[in-house]
């Protein structure tokens, strides 16, 4: 007996022990939130500059009080404090600049603001290959599509985006998405027959009438009342995203489909890049890939969980699809992905190669873990996002 005891509390105390190594673990500070925080250095090249403080102008459609709004302004102190106060963000929110959403290109172009969104989904004239990014089930995580994208970039998206007026700064991405419903759930494909969902652009207006469902156009600022007024029957929505746009508030169902992800770009003005002093432009690059990952690893990918375990206190259903219902989806958007690939391709595209090296990319970066991730861009950036 004093053995099978013993043998007993030796298996507690490991299960224990295990336990308060997991919380520690789970409660441990990311590196990128010590960068953040100045407890970390990234290798970015000291600014020499010793003219009167820069001040950039930014424009954004989220506002401040968000958990978004509050990383920007942290990952700005960042900026100002590491450029001994040379380099000064002025954020203006809430589009009250210019529309952050459509129009964003040309208000940042004409120099309305400096830096700013850039979506190409919502102002998607003269874009081809940057839709593939679009593709569903490619994807797990926002830091994954989102180092990616910084990947392909120069070398399949640099030149169009571009030739909008302006230079990409940084591209996030939200999480592979989900349908969120306040009446019935989705739990098969046949559900979304002639339902409107949210497919802001590109490919995913595609693959949604392939599911059999209507797409829909909002910007992203009139998802709620299109939800709540029955103008969309069920958004598709990130869970990150299902807090930040109060969608929770009205929501019952949250059904797991992971859907396409949409990319988030983020642009700066063409001349004021140009007439940054060099060691600027080379601080404000390194500086850009940290900001990146502080919004895809905190916010579109933990701020996930937290969202989840929120909707759950509410009382909102989650619901796993089966998998014979997802393998439907899958079998559903192939024709759509394929002929996409074949469009571009007919267009002189590089559409195969660009799905190929993004499917290579994909895995390369689903191998490490955000710290690691971290530690790579705090040591360099990738090369080739804009020219300093």
């Amino acid at each position: 007996m004093p053995a099978t005891y013993a043998a007993r509390a030796a298996t507690l105390f490991a299960l224990a022990l295990l336990l308060l190594i997991s919380g520690a673990q789970a409660q441990e500070k990311r590196l990128i939130e010590k960068w953040l925080d100045g407890e970390v250095k990234s290798k970015a090249p000291a600014v020499t500059y010793s003219g009167p403080p820069i001040q950039l102008k930014f424009s954004t459609f989220v506002a401040p009080t968000t958990v978004t709004g509050q990383l920007y302004v942290r990952a700005f102190k960042r900026l100002e404090a590491d450029t001994q106060g040379k380099v000064v963000v002025r954020p203006f929110w809430g589009s009250t600049l210019g529309n952050a959403q459509r129009g964003a290109f040309e208000s940042i172009g004409q120099g309305v603001a400096d830096f700013g969104n850039c979506y190409v989904l919502f102002n998607p004239g003269g874009f081809t290959l940057h839709f593939g990014l679009q593709f569903p089930y490619t994807f797990e995580t926002s830091t994954q599509a989102a180092m990616t994208i910084h990947k392909l970039y120069p070398k399949y998206l640099r030149k169009a985006y571009e030739s909008r007026g302006v230079y990409m700064l940084r591209a996030s991405t939200t999480q592979p998405q989900h349908l969120i419903s306040s009446k019935d759930p989705i739990l098969k494909m046949d559900d979304l027959k002639g339902k409107k969902i949210w497919a802001p652009g590109g490919l995913s207006q595609e693959i949604a009438t392939a599911l059999g469902a209507v797409p829909s156009t909002v910007q992203a600022s009139e998802l709620y009342t299109a939800f709540q007024s029955g103008v969309l029957d069920y958004p598709v929505m990130h869970d990150a995203g299902t807090k930040l746009f109060r969608l929770m508030e009205i929501a019952k169902h949250r059904s797991v489909a992971n859907l396409w992800i949409n990319p988030t770009e983020f642009c700066m003005n063409k001349t004021m890049w140009d007439k940054l002093p060099k060691d600027v432009r080379a601080h404000i690059y390194h500086w850009s890939a940290l900001w990146n990952l502080t919004e895809t690893v905190l916010y579109f990918d933990d701020e996930s969980v937290t969202a989840v375990k929120e909707m759950t206190a509410k009382g909102i259903k989650s619901h796993e699809l089966p998998a014979a219902e997802m393998q439907r989806m899958i079998k559903a958007s192939e024709p759509v992905t394929q002929k996409w690939i074949d469009g571009m391709a007919a267009k002189g595209e590089l559409a195969r190669q660009f799905v190929d090296e993004m499917r290579i990319a994909a895995a390369k970066w689903k191998g490490m873990t955000f710290d690691q991730i971290t530690q790579r861009i705090l040591d360099a950036p990738l090369p080739g996002i804009a020219d300093y």
